[in-house]
């Protein structure tokens, strides 16, 4: 019984994402850089104050999304994939019980046999101890026998 204990995603799935967050850190540095060069006297614009207040809220904006969303995206795809894992396991455990149940109706069934088979000596016996004598006891033995070596064979299969 072999149980697939890896998960993930896909390759598509993986790149887009990895792709999805370099476009984030470029633009947080993008924007971040403005917003710095703004403040120190960097850029030089008629509307110098203009820009910066304008920046401002897209940074702020940018960077709650990049610091809020992102790391929930990842802790989400971590929990579905601990999902199908513990969803796979439980599939296992509930295959390997049904095995377990099937082998042990099984391993009854045969039991029951056995017994029958071993319980048949005695009522043979019984039934023929009247004709049988004394001298007769290896023919008893060869009839026990015989009757263990079904059990026995019972038992084999």
């Amino acid at each position: 019984m072999a149980v697939n204990l890896t998960h993930g995603k896909g390759g598509g799935q993986d790149l887009a994402g990895g792709i999805k967050g370099w476009v984030m850190v470029a633009l947080t540095l993008i924007f971040v850089g403005l917003y710095a060069g703004a403040l120190v006297g960097g850029l030089h614009s008629p509307a110098d104050d203009k820009l910066t207040s304008r920046l401002e809220p897209m940074i702020f904006v940018i960077i709650g999304y990049y610091f809020g969303r992102l790391p929930s995206q990842q802790n989400e795809s971590t929990l579905k994939g601990e999902i199908g894992f513990q969803t796979q396991r439980a599939e296992a455990a509930q295959h390997a019980k049904e095995q377990a149940l099937q082998a042990r109706e099984a391993l009854e069934e045969k039991v029951k046999n056995v017994r029958a088979a071993l319980s048949a000596p005695g009522v043979a016996t019984r039934g023929l101890t009247d004709s049988f004598d004394k001298s007769d006891r290896a023919a008893k033995e060869d009839l026990t026998r015989h009757f263990v070596a079904a059990a026995l064979n019972i038992l084999n299969t």
